[in-house]
């Protein structure tokens, strides 16, 4: 098996071990904690509770899923085609694309199939202090892949200047 194919067999790994681990994690969520409980994991620091978000990131534009879910088809097709497109598919541009893909479909399954809306159930912070919107495993990979795929543009340019500075 040529390097390329590697790449993309561990990133369907990567995609679909995300994709299951965020299924069952809100499905267990959902059959185990009642809405709004609150369920100390580390302290009080690290909560599980059961929230269902109706909007966006962070709960903005709460009762807009269906604008949402459109948005989400959008972005996860054009994550599709720059996926195909991309020439360098280095090993870090394919495995965080397989996370946000992952995640993307995640959130967009609750979207079509969980009336009440996307279910979000870890909770960190501190009430007293600040407490992070609750968010899911989805979302955390979303973010996860974002910041990997950064690091790819970033390791990319510092090639591409290179390149350029020895061809001077």
């Amino acid at each position: 098996m040529n390097k390329a194919m590697k790449n993309h067999l561990y990133a369907g790994i990567i995609f679909a071990v995300t994709l299951a681990l965020d299924i069952v994690t809100k499905q267990l969520v959902v059959a185990n904690i009642h809405l709004h409980e609150r369920i100390d994991v580390a302290g009080s620091f690290i909560q599980l509770t059961l929230l269902y978000n109706q909007g966006g990131l962070f709960g903005i534009m709460q009762g807009y899923q269906l604008f949402f879910l459109a948005v989400s088809m959008v972005v996860l097709g054009l994550l599709v085609v720059y996926y195909v497109i991309e020439k360098n598919k280095s090993p870090l541009f394919c495995y965080s694309m397989a996370l946000i893909m992952a995640g993307a479909i995640g959130n967009i399954l609750d979207r079509l199939l969980r009336k009440p809306g996307v279910v979000d159930f870890i909770y960190i912070g501190s009430d007293d202090f600040f407490r992070w919107p609750a968010f899911n495993v989805a979302d955390a990979v979303i973010v996860a892949g974002a910041i990997l795929l950064l690091i790819f543009y970033y390791i990319e340019e510092k090639k591409r200047k290179a390149t350029e500075k020895a061809g001077q």
